[in-house]
């Protein structure tokens, strides 16, 4: 029995540094050599080497001069993720209309860990100046990651506090833990948060949480738009908007059944 259980825990050791490797590579966002991963990783280069022989068989990397990518077998997951998944398909009405209303684009990401993925996106009269692919991750403390941040359980939130340091914003202020915690408490009082040139100079955007059934944060959503068309009574506007269609979610993917 000691054998099996050995195995067993020898196999989840392995399934689990072979997913470490694949979120770097994915952090990389491009080419990156063994060295760098396996430090990345906390894994030794032979270890890193052994496993990354296993993905290339299989085509989730590939490799040219000693340096690593993705390889395209992630694809067919990242398409069989966009057509299968309920809350997509849910979704992207109420975005189109929410794109319509506000003129602005209208974007849905979902927490990974500590990041944010925008799992879709639709232009409205004025896209924006930026492509963000799908896909994208993105630091949850900054922008309008701050709303699936304000989601998160006290410990958690605790641990991303105690992660994040200090962040310089591109509008030149620093994100201090003091002004992230007042952040939060913010969004969570009025339940959507609003942006501008934290992440890109003169992009805003307000976001407001999805729920789930039982009233549990699954996804957010964002409308961005240049910081120039951006007024207090617009903000108001604008928010209301967001978390109707938020609410909307909610209601067609669990027919009104969550808690406020």
């Amino acid at each position: 029995m000691n054998d099996i259980q050995d195995k067993e825990k020898s196999s989840m050791r392995s399934l689990e540094r072979t997913l470490r490797i694949l979120d770097v590579l994915g952090d990389a966002g491009g080419s990156i050599n063994i060295t760098r991963l396996a430090n990345a990783c906390g894994l030794s280069r032979a270890t890193v080497l052994r496993i990354m022989s296993v993905l290339e068989k299989y085509g989730y990397v590939k490799k040219c001069q000693r340096q690593y990518w993705l390889g395209a077998a992630v694809l067919p997951l990242a398409h069989a993720y966009m057509i299968g998944d309920n809350l997509l398909r849910v979704t992207l009405p109420v975005l189109q209309e929410l794109a319509h209303v506000s003129d602005e684009t209208a974007s849905l990401f979902v927490r990974q860990g500590f990041k944010r993925i925008l799992v879709q996106r639709v232009d409205g009269l004025h896209p924006l100046r930026f492509i963000l692919p799908i896909g994208q991750g993105l630091p949850l403390p900054v922008g309008s990651g701050k709303v699936l941040a304000a989601a998160l359980p006290d410990e958690e939130l605790a641990r991303l506090i105690a992660e994040m340091g200090e962040i310089t914003l591109t509008n030149g202020s620093r994100l201090t833990r003091e002004s992230f915690e007042a952040d939060i408490a913010c969004i969570r009082q009025r339940g959507y948060s609003f942006s501008n040139s934290e992440r890109i100079v003169g992009i805003f955007s307000i976001a407001a949480p999805v729920l789930d059934g039982e009233g549990n944060t699954i996804a957010a959503v964002v409308v961005s738009g240049a910081s120039e068309r951006v007024t207090p009574k617009r903000i108001e506007r604008l928010s209301i908007q967001v978390r109707a269609a938020a609410k909307a979610i909610t209601e067609r993917r669990y027919g009104g059944s969550h808690n406020h």
